[in-house]
């Protein structure tokens, strides 16, 4: 059930001569079996290009052309337009501010294969929605993907619509899921609010999938992501009467592996799914998610009365992704109403699975509906909306507006009803309006009787009137018989002229008295808005049957309207049943311990109030909602009787059982040992100790997940240990799970360094995991070993405060795949361990000096953007520092840009790791950890998503090749935004055996998302156009901000490559991180024009998401270059993503650049800029190894060229001279850009 929505996040424009104001000439469509509706004139598609508020009638008439395209950013308000089209109805770009208000939607058939029809709203990146009050039929639903506003204001708002038929069905057969609402990676928005919504779904006219599905998109904890008060009822396969389904009413959906990437914070409650197919409410992805007082109900039966086999459960609560458990995690269910029909279930009883078998551990509080649960029962959820909607003043669909126009009747259908069910309720069934509707019998003056859509319905398209311009007097009724004795309520939704001397609606025939209710005048007569719920209540049937009808005795031009019919059981008041409880608690601690008091408590028939907590009499405290819990410490040794009390909605109380607990004193532990400086806590770090290989390494302890045995995990010889004779392995000839740890005890509170020596295959999750010391759960990803090497893993400044370390090895991982692990080490900071990971001198890297907060830290230095104050960055202890007492901190109660950074000298040439501990608030425009001026493009690695502990963010690979590097933090803030950061670490990498020879390999030199990315040339094939290749931020790279991608809805083949040149005549290997859907044809990395015939790499499905590097090995290059490339030929939906690209020489040697055996032996100065800051012009100094062109590019700091050169330079010292007198005051990047790799500069001008 995975579910992928890629969208390209460049808005085409799309070139058109209508003016930005409704126009007057359409084409006069009208639609089909709209019999009595008012023929609509449709204008062609509109573009929109200005704010402000538009209206009028649209429609297209082709799947690829939406029928309104908001293109700009300023407020658009789309209000009352009718819109017909077989593609998107509204498609908004990024940066939207849009407002669909009153709006009316039909859904065409689609005018290309495998498509199924457009969306009602299709919005990518707003900044602002709201849509409330709208009809649409027989669309794709809402689909909202991304977010480019901050969260401040208004948000994201879908009320008070009205649904019908939300169809993801193909033209050719097959089809795509399709939803109500979909968010797709909406992440971190406050304020969402989706309520009020009316979704009605036909059997075998509709195909759903989640009605309404949340995709990797949250909330936040002070502001959920709120779905309520919504009333969805059908989600069916198609045809209705098949098996396998998938859809459901509400999903939390995802496969994000972080906690800031999944679904989460959502709350759902009072909402009603009925009759829905697989189950109505799921959790299958995220964390702190919260589902309460929601109506499940589903008889087993189409509205028709054919049985309906794809129901499952109500409720279901699974980790369908396997996230890690601090993703999938902390889920409550409570105080749902379930009645769900599954045919050969049992839970609670035969043929009922309100909640799903071994899937609903956090469900607290079902209350089960008795059974039979019927077609009546589900018919009487709608009453229950009806209700609602009128208790609460709620009006769903357009306000003042007539009838939407109806969605296209092919054929009249002839109602096939279950016993004890109203005929044609809702007046539809004839197709048409009719002065004899299907079902219903008329007595008196049958011609003042008859279905109309004058004036619009309460639901569908016709509704039942009394009318006739001179006096009449009419009775329309049915009689519906199979009813089983009891109480009913006959309930319609009705309208008055008023003034009739009777106009009633009746019960009769049923076993007792004639029961009327009378109308009223509707203000401003049928014609107005303002359908009311009328109900004839207490209808206490005792024969099986009962006539129910609609009677006027009428002046001329007087009337009546009365549609969405419903006759259903009234459920009796019942004595109050108190509630159940029961107590759970350790049975022994020690003094001192706090003790965890957890209880289960239950409703049948209302709501748990309450759970107090004694101690014999003595209250110790109580929890008004579940999750039932209180911790108490005792004061003394001792054992204490415990109970818990709980109290119901009603008043009534119940006792649990009482728990006895032995409070024992504790012993007196000698003081720990001091340890001894660099001496490693960790036991059996070497994996030495058996003397042997063996399958239970002594002090350490395996964990497995499910389907995995502990073989999985031993030591051995095999391939070299690091030192000694054994390492420990990770290894299964099948997919695994495993993690391998060691809890070292009597830690002394301090700071320390945690490493380990690593081997790995690659192509699965492999970490080193720190746990348990104090601080939050920490990770560090094993790397990928392809040539064989040991490498180390290290974290330092670890500040344990808990007297204890956790530290283990964990591997999810396929077939065939394995880690290696040794030498592992836990010592005191700063002791010298077995090998030090080689670290670049930075100048106060924990914000320490001083011994106090400054606003200029030492060490870094300071650049602001224009109109910004030297005060936004600066060090502080607030919130505490990731090590230490201080951090640094970028903060403003105003807007503001700035930059901390400094300068790296006297480096080695090497690859680096740039890493550093950060908290970030989110949503800033921009944040971001850089490094530049190392002799290669500047590096990012985003920090504008909420961070509320500190997290260790790398970037990796960094070459350098000029002996420095520049590294800092830039913000491009809101007011009151932060950002902190702490413990700035430059380390050198291990040694590879070559150096990249690949240009723009990780698709981040253009700073932005394009189509045609620096050094790389796309090739289409047949019908495909070029866009099918493309660099994008979504849905994250594997280092950087960019990757690239093959993407189409469409069928499509294309190769993106490049050729690169200057090689040394060599052996090869060409390596690439990868993610793909899977299922292409052939989607592959290839090399090729080397001197050899083409060799290729098939890229493998990655379900699981995670980024896989692949190799193409042994390219024996003889003619000084290498095309090295990505081909998909794939069909619509399948993607392929691919970053850090990398060709290095095997062996010894390396090729250092694209253009190696140019380098002179000693290595050229840098580049250098005078004056910096300048004024009117700099003068930009660089050496250059040979003759070349040289193009001088200025951007300011969102990556935008301002400015551009062309040079030619000559070998050796060149000095150019650059105008910046026209550029304002602020920050800049200067690019220079030649045949050899880019150079990157900051500038700083100042007038």
């Amino acid at each position: 059930m995975v579910k992928k929505y890629n969208f390209f996040g460049k808005l085409v424009q799309v070139r058109s001569a209508i003016a930005c104001a409704a126009l007057a000439i359409g084409v006069g469509a009208l639609l089909p079996g709209a019999t009595q509706a008012q023929a609509i004139s449709y204008a062609g598609p509109l573009v929109i290009t200005q704010g402000g508020t538009y209206t009028g009638n649209y429609q297209s008439l082709s799947s690829s052309v939406p029928c309104v395209l908001v293109n700009t950013t300023a407020p658009v308000v789309l209000l009352g337009c009718n819109l017909s089209g077989a593609g998107n109805l509204i498609q908004s770009g990024s940066g939207g501010n849009l407002v669909v208000r009153n709006c009316t939607g039909t859904g065409l058939a689609p005018t290309v294969d495998n498509q199924a029809p457009g969306h009602f709203v299709d919005a990518y990146q707003s900044q602002s929605l709201v849509i409330e009050h709208n009809f649409f039929s027989g669309t794709s639903g809402i689909v909202v993907n991304r977010w480019s506003g901050a969260g401040l204001g208004p948000t994201l708002t879908v009320r008070y619509n009205r649904a019908r038929n939300i169809d993801g069905r193909w033209r050719n057969g097959g089809g795509a899921r399709a939803s109500f609402l979909i968010l797709n990676t909406v992440q971190h928005l406050p304020g969402v609010d989706v309520a009020y919504n009316e979704v009605l779904n036909t059997p075998d006219q509709s195909l759903v999938e989640d009605n309404i599905n949340l995709y990797n998109s949250s909330g936040t904890a002070a502001s959920p992501l709120h779905v309520h008060d919504n009333f969805v009822r059908g989600a069916y396969p198609f045809p209705a009467t098949g098996g396998p389904f998938t859809g459901t009413g509400i999903t939390t959906d995802g496969d994000a592996q972080t906690l800031a990437a999944a679904t989460g914070f959502v709350e759902a409650d009072h909402n009603q799914f009925v009759g829905i197919g697989n189950s109505a409410m799921n959790i299958a992805s995220g964390h702190d998610v919260y589902y309460h007082d929601n109506r499940a109900v589903s008889s087993g039966y189409l509205p028709d009365g054919r049985r309906f086999s794809a129901g499952f459960c109500g409720l279901g609560v699974f980790n369908y992704y396997r996230q890690p458990g601090g993703v999938f995690a902390n889920h409550r269910v409570a105080d749902n109403t379930v009645g769900v029909v599954r045919w050969g279930g049992h839970s609670p009883s035969a043929d009922r699975q309100d909640e799903a078998p071994d899937a609903c551990a956090p469900c607290q509080g079902t209350v089960h509906l008795p059974g039979p649960v019927t077609l009546a029962t589900e018919d009487n959820e709608g009453s229950l909306w009806a209700q609602k909607l009128q208790q609460n003043g709620v009006v769903v669909g357009p306000l003042g507006a007539a009838a939407p126009a109806p969605a296209p009747v092919l054929a009249p259908v002839v109602p096939i009803t279950a016993t004890g069910q109203v005929v044609n309720p809702g007046f539809e069934a004839d197709g048409a309006a009719s002065g004899t509707p299907a079902g219903w019998q008329a007595t008196f003056d049958a011609n003042a009787e008859y279905t109309e859509s004058y004036a619009g319905a309460h639901t569908g398209t016709y509704h039942g009137t009394h009318y006739r311009t001179k006096a009449y007097e009419v009775y329309t009724y049915q009689v519906v018989n199979g009813l089983a004795n009891g109480t009913y309520a006959f309930s319609a939704w009705v309208k008055s002229s008023g003034g009739q001397a009777a106009a009633q609606m009746r019960a009769s025939n049923y076993g007792g008295p004639v029961l009327n209710a009378d109308f009223t005048a509707t203000p401003g007569g049928v014609t107005a808005p303002g359908w009311v719920l009328l109900t004839v209540a207490n209808i206490v049937v005792t024969n099986g049957q009962c006539e129910i009808g609609f009677y006027s005795k009428a002046s001329g031009s007087q009337a009546i309207y009365f549609d969405d019919v419903t006759l259903a059981p009234q459920q009796a008041a019942a004595p109050n049943v108190a509630p159940t409880v029961a107590l759970t608690a350790a049975s022994s601690i020690v003094l001192g311990q706090a003790l965890a008091l957890s209880a289960t408590a239950a409703d049948s028939d209302g709501t748990v109030a309450k759970v107090a907590f004694f101690n014999g009499t003595t209250k110790l405290g109580e929890a008004t909602a579940a999750p039932y819990q209180l911790s108490w410490t005792p004061t003394a040794a001792g054992t204490y009787a415990l109970i818990a009390v709980a109290t119901d909605n009603a008043g009534a109380a119940t006792t649990s059982a009482v728990v006895s607990v032995a409070v024992v004193a504790a012993p007196v532990a000698p003081a720990p040992a001091p340890v001894v400086a660099g001496a490693n806590l960790v036991l059996n770090p070497g994996f030495e100790a058996d003397g042997a290989a063996v399958g239970s390494p002594a002090n350490w302890q395996t964990w497995t997940g499910q389907d995995t045995d502990a073989s999985a995990n031993y030591t051995e010889a095999y391939g070299g240990a690091h030192t000694g004779t054994y390492h420990a392995t990770h290894y299964r000839t099948e997919a695994y799970e495993i993690y391998t740890y060691q809890v070292v005890q009597n830690v002394p509170a301090g700071s320390y360094v945690v490493r380990a020596w690593v081997k790995g295959g690659g192509g699965h999750q492999t970490q080193l995991r720190i746990k348990s010391y104090g601080g939050p759960d920490i990770t560090v990803d094993a790397p990928a070993t392809p040539d064989g090497q040991w490498v180390q893993v290290a974290l330092p400044d670890l500040a344990v405060t808990s007297g204890q370390c956790e530290i283990g090895f964990y591997s999810k991982a396929g077939a065939s795949q394995w880690l290696y692990f040794d030498d592992v080490e836990l010592v005191a900071q700063n002791s010298p361990g077995t090998d030090q990971v080689a670290a670049a001198a930075l100048l106060n890297p924990g914000f320490e000096a001083g011994g106090q907060p400054t606003g200029a830290p030492a060490g870094w230095q300071t650049a602001t953007g224009l109109n910004t104050s030297d005060n936004v960055d600066y060090t502080e202890a607030y919130a505490g520092a990731h090590a230490g007492l201080y951090h640094g901190t970028h903060y403003s109660p105003e807007a503001y840009q700035v930059y901390t950074y400094q300068v790296a000298k006297g480096l080695p040439v090497g690859t680096y790791t740039l890493r550093a501990w950060v908290k970030s608030g989110g949503g800033q425009p921009r944040a971001e950890m850089r490094a530049s001026n190392y002799g290669g493009d500047m590096r990012l690695a985003s920090l504008n998503t909420v961070m509320n502990d500190w997290t260790l963010v790398q970037i990796p690979n960094i070459s350098v090749t000029n002996g420095q590097a520049e590294i800092g933090f830039y913000s491009s803030a809101k007011a009151e935004q932060w950002l902190y950061f702490d413990d700035v670490e430059f380390v050198l990498q291990p040694t590879a055996a070559g150096a990249n020879s690949a240009l723009n390999a990780s698709f981040d030199d253009d700073l932005t998302a394009l189509l045609g990315p620096r050094q790389w040339t796309t090739q289409a094939f047949g019908a495909t156009r070029p866009f099918a290749s493309y660099t994008e931020a979504y849905p994250g790279a594997h280092s950087g901000l960019y990757h690239g991608t093959h993407y189409r809805p469409e069928a499509y083949e294309v190769y993106t490559y490049q050729v690169v040149k200057n090689l040394p005549a060599g052996t090869y290997t060409l390596r690439a991180w990868v993610k793909s859907s899977g299922g292409q044809p052939r989607a592959e990395v290839r090399a090729s024009n080397y001197g050899g015939s083409l060799v290729s790499t098939a890229a493998p499905a990655t379900p699981d998401g995670q980024w896989v590097q692949i190799t193409v090995p042994n390219i024996v290059v003889s003619n000084g270059q290498c095309e090295i490339g990505f081909y998909s030929k794939a069909s619509g939906g399948q993607w392929l993503y691919y970053d850090d690209v990398e060709l290095v020489l095997q062996g010894g040697a390396s090729a250092t650049s694209a253009t190696a055996g140019m380098a002179a032996s000693a290595l050229p100065a840098g580049p250098t800029l005078f004056p910096n800051p300048a004024d009117g012009q700099v003068t930009v100094s660089v050496n250059f190894a040979q003759a070349t062109a040289v193009t001088l590019v200025v951007t300011d700091m969102q990556g935008t060229p301002v400015a551009r050169s062309q040079q030619q330079a000559t070998a050796g010292d060149n000095q150019f001279t650059l105008d910046t007198s026209t550029l304002p005051s602020g920050i800049y990047t200067l690019q220079i850009q030649s045949s050899q790799p880019t150079l990157v500069q900051r500038l700083e001008v100042k007038h």
